[in-house]
């Protein structure tokens, strides 16, 4: 390794880790802010009985404030309801976006609070391939949602979180779905 990279690599630890720069410990007794934050979450979509799953990567700029990248995945059941005079048919398949969000806390990171959020994003939906639909099909997808939740620390920057949205997708060019994710999650601010 050069002087150049181990410089480098030096110097963006300690823009990162204010701590150690400080030359405060993790376990101080005083809450700190920290700016990064991973999150994993998956949960029902409601109306369609499909699930999600999802993992995000935050910043924050100010203790109240997050920008989030989210990768999501929904999947949508292939259903068939028969009615008295015929069927209705839904193709269902999966939802792949990646979404840009921002997120509002009431309170600091360190204390419950609840959060709102709004984000717009896209990716590919793939409907499902079975006998009633052989044919495979890959749509562009767009989406917009906003939502709200509330998040519950746990230590050491861990904390737990719930929250429900409403998102709306446009596939391909004409399809308009719309998506009410619950989801429960896993957070680490660091």
């Amino acid at each position: 390794m050069t002087i150049r990279a181990l410089t480098a690599a030096v110097l963006l630890f300690l823009v990162l880790s204010p701590r150690a720069v400080t030359g405060q410990t993790l376990d101080t007794a005083r809450p700190e802010f920290d700016r990064f934050s991973l999150q994993v979450a998956a949960g029902p979509l409601l109306k369609s009985g499909g699930h999600t799953l999802s993992a995000a990567l935050g910043f924050s700029p100010i203790s109240r404030l997050d920008f989030v990248v989210n990768v999501e995945r929904d999947h949508l059941p292939f259903q068939r309801e028969t009615f008295s005079d015929g069927y209705s048919l839904t193709r269902g398949g999966t939802l792949t976006a990646v979404s840009g969000e921002v997120r509002a806390s009431v309170l600091p990171p360190h204390r419950v609070s609840p959060y709102g959020f709004a984000g717009i994003g896209g990716g590919v939906s793939r409907p499902t391939v079975n006998d009633t639909f052989p044919t495979p099909v890959e749509n562009d997808l767009r989406i917009v949602y906003f939502g709200g939740g509330v998040r519950v620390p746990i230590s050491g920057g861990l904390s737990v979180f719930g929250d429900a949205r409403v998102t709306l997708a446009l596939e391909g060019g004409d399809g308009l779905l719309g998506i009410w994710p619950v989801r429960a999650g896993l957070g680490w601010r660091f």
